[in-house]
């Protein structure tokens, strides 16, 4: 799997509603949901989301359109 820019990540939240809310998406085969607790920029420039809480099960159907099937 190809590695995500900054700018590529942008570029697809501009698409989103701006009042929406974030969450982290973990373990294709177990999905489950995460909140976002931080962004951070490390000293090597690599840009950090930390997972606040989980919060439960993906849904269906959000597996379904990231792609990770159910």
């Amino acid at each position: 799997m190809q590695e995500m820019t900054v700018a590529e990540l942008i570029e697809q939240l501009e698409e989103m509603d701006p009042e929406a809310t974030v969450r982290l998406a973990i373990q294709p085969t177990y999905p489950f949901e995460h909140s976002l607790a931080k962004a951070v920029q490390a000293e090597d420039g690599t840009c950090y989301l930390a997972e606040g809480e989980q919060l439960g099960y993906l849904s269906d159907r959000a597996s379904e359109d990231i792609g990770w099937g159910r």
